[in-house]
């Protein structure tokens, strides 16, 4: 019912409560306005020669004359041949800017956005679905938006008056407006409305500099005549390079030798020494703050999640602390992974209000954990 949850282990559905099914999971190369084009290797798209991205797909088993037939794990068809791989389209399975702007995903767990500034005193917003495709016309003509550059927020209140605000509207399939001349670097925010009677959400923006359309990736290749719409279910080229096992959900276990994608690069290892977890834990709390305040609202999860499996690494040396520091500490752990849970999700949508707030117990958690660990055995 809810194919964005995805679980490590097999339980329930946080949305539906219904059971968890078993999925398996890789990372493909495909094209940013292409997404029928899929590699195992980094290249370039064979339709616009643009440089290929990376994007997760579900892998399962079927058979060509039985397509009927869909199985995580590969096995024989009814005529003895072995089943060949089915690569499907996933949702959220894409979050790279297609444009060379800033990439969000609206509270409603649907719609997505970019944001771009081409140019001096111009803002356009790009509307996608769960799957990162171009929101179609009909839709697109539902949204009201508008492109905020100057406010006054009333923290006692809650309440923001807008002093310079500018309409968004449709120009061949992207939302724009000419805005006031800002200094780089420029913030930003869009109010956006995606139905009358819907609510509206805000995504803010920082460009350090103009963005830039993506350049087509060196190289000669043959362009295709044209682009199909973009299909749920992928066929991937066979690459040599490609390295064996899949990512997998739910407990369901790798097939040896299944292609796929080369892993993303682990996270850095967890010190052995409770001063070394504490000076990388306050390191990794500052990189948050760095993050934020460059506006790269939507990269902070890594030192996040960084910081809290610092914090998790701590919590069997909590007996090792006298009473009153392991009352300090223990919630404070507990704070910090919860608030880098909450920083993941305000990233995602691009609400700088949320996220500086989250960010501020965050923050809290991370001094209060440093300072009941420090000076510890």
């Amino acid at each position: 019912m809810h194919p964005d949850v995805i679980e490590s282990a097999p339980g329930s559905c946080p949305i539906c409560r219904m059971t968890l099914v078993p999925v398996r999971l890789e990372a493909v190369w495909t094209c940013p306005r292409h997404p029928q084009i899929a590699r195992h290797e980094a290249g370039a798209c064979p339709i616009d020669h643009r440089a290929l991205i990376q994007m997760t797909v579900a892998l399962s088993w079927t058979c060509p004359d039985h397509p009927e037939i869909d199985r995580i794990d590969r096995g024989v068809c009814p005529d003895g041949t072995p089943m060949v791989p089915k690569r499907t389209l996933r949702p959220h399975g894409n979050h790279n800017p297609q444009h060379g702007g800033q990439f969000f995903m609206a509270p409603d767990n649907f719609h997505h956005l970019e944001g771009a500034y081409p140019r001096p005193r111009l803002f356009r917003l790009y509307l996608y679905d769960d799957y990162a495709r171009p929101l179609p016309a009909a839709q697109l003509k539902q949204v009201k938006a508008r492109v905020v550059t100057s406010e006054v927020y009333d923290s006692r209140a809650g309440t923001t008056r807008e002093l310079a605000s500018f309409p968004l509207a449709a120009r061949s399939g992207v939302l724009q407006a000419t805005i006031d001349r800002l200094p780089l670097p420029a913030r930003m925010s869009a109010k956006v409305r995606f139905k009358d009677d819907g609510p509206e959400y805000r995504f803010d923006f920082t460009f350090a500099a103009y963005t830039q359309e993506p350049a087509p990736a060196a190289g000669t290749l043959v362009k295709a005549s044209g682009a199909a719409a973009a299909p749920r279910a992928l066929a991937v080229a066979p690459s040599s390079a490609a390295a064996p096992g899949a990512a997998t959900a739910a407990g369901a276990p790798p097939v040896a030798g299944s292609p796929a994608a080369a892993p993303p690069s682990p996270p850095p290892p967890v010190p052995d020494s409770v001063e070394e977890i504490v000076a990388q834990l306050t390191a990794r709390a500052r990189e948050v703050g760095d993050l934020i305040r460059q506006g790269e609202l939507a990269a902070v999860y890594v030192p996040a999640f960084q910081a809290r499996d610092l914090a998790i690494a701590l919590e069997p040396r909590l007996d090792a602390l006298d009473a009153a520091r392991r009352a300090v500490a223990g919630p404070a752990i507990a704070r910090l992974v919860r608030t880098a849970w909450l920083l993941d999700a305000f990233g995602d949508v691009g609400n700088r209000q949320q996220i500086a707030s989250a960010y501020a117990q965050f923050t809290a958690a991370a001094a209060d954990v440093a300072a009941a660990f420090r000076h510890a055995p």
